[in-house]
C-alpha cells in the first residue's frame, strides 16, 4: 500500500485553502499599527519601548516559525522523492546469512539433505518477504510522518487552514497509517507462522536423524523469538 497518491490529494485539500479563507480574515497589510486616529502625542517613551520590544519579539517568533515549516517541508520533500528508491531497494541486500544461526547436524549430513533442504528454503523464502514488508512499510510510514509533521507546522499560518488540517487532513493520513500498519501486523503473522512451522521441521528432521528431541526447544524457539521480537510490531 503506498501512501503518497493518497497524502497528495490530502495536501491539495486541507494544507492549501481556499481564497475566500483569505478575505475572511479582515484586515489589510495598511492596517498594521493604524487605530484609525491620526497623531497621538500622549504616548511616552517606555510605551514606545514596550511596543517595539513586543514587535522584536513577533517578528523572532514569526522567523522560527517559517524556520520550522522550511525543515519539515524539506524532510516531507526529500522522503516524497526518495520513496521509490527505498521501496526498490526492499529487499535488495537480502543474504540467507543475514540472520542468526542455529546448530544443526543435519546440515552436513547427506542422509538428512533433504529434510533439511526443504525447512530452510521455506524459511529464507519467509524471511526474506517479512523483511521486504517491514522496509515498504517502514518507508511509507516514514514519508506520512514527515507530511504530518508539515502539515502540522504549515497549517498555523491561517486560521482556516489550521481548522481544516486538524479536522479533515491529519486524521485520514492517521487513520490510512493505522491501516497500512494493520496489513503489515497481519502478514507478519503469517510470515513468522510459517518460519515457525518449518523450525519444527527442522526439530523432526534433527529428532529423526540425530535423536535430538528437544531441539526446536532448545535452538529453534529461540530462533522464532528473535524473529518476532523484530517483525511482529508494525515500524513507527
Amino acid at each position: 500500500m503506498n501512501l503518497r497518491p493518497w497524502l497528495l490529494a490530502v495536501a491539495l485539500a486541507c494544507l492549501l485553502p481556499a481564497p475566500a479563507a483569505y478575505a475572511q480574515s479582515g484586515g489589510t497589510a495598511a492596517d498594521f499599527g493604524d487605530d484609525g486616529e491620526e497623531g497621538n502625542d500622549d504616548d511616552d517613551d517606555g510605551d514606545d519601548d514596550s511596543d517595539a520590544n513586543e514587535d522584536l519579539d513577533d517578528l523572532a517568533e514569526q522567523l522560527n516559525d517559517g524556520y520550522q515549516i522550511y525543515e519539515d517541508a524539506r524532510d516531507a520533500w526529500e522522503d516524497w522523492e526518495s520513496l521509490d528508491e527505498r521501496e526498490a531497494d526492499c529487499g535488495s541486500n537480502f543474504t540467507a546469512d543475514a540472520g542468526p544461526s542455529v546448530p544443526s547436524q543435519c546440515g552436513d549430513s547427506r542422509e538428512c539433505q533433504q529434510c533439511f533442504g526443504d525447512a530452510v528454503r521455506a524459511i529464507d523464502f519467509n524471511r526474506f518477504y517479512i523483511e521486504r514488508a517491514r522496509c515498504i512499510t517502514a518507508a511509507n510510514v516514514r514519508m506520512a510522518n514527515s507530511a504530518m509533521a508539515f502539515g502540522d507546522s504549515s497549517s498555523g499560518v491561517h486560521g482556516v487552514t489550521g481548522l481544516s488540517w486538524s479536522l479533515a487532513g491529519k486524521p485520514q493520513v492517521e487513520q490510512a497509517v493505522a491501516g497500512l500498519k494493520r496489513t503489515y501486523t497481519r502478514k507478519a503473522r503469517d510470515y513468522l507462522t510459517e518460519i515457525d512451522r518449518s523450525m519444527k521441521k527442522l526439530g523432526q528432521c534433527e529428532a529423526e536423524h540425530f535423536g535430538e528431541r528437544d531441539w526446536y526447544e532448545r535452538y529453534g524457539w529461540l530462533y522464532v523469538n528473535f524473529m518476532r521480537s523484530k517483525y511482529a510490531t508494525a515500524p513507527e
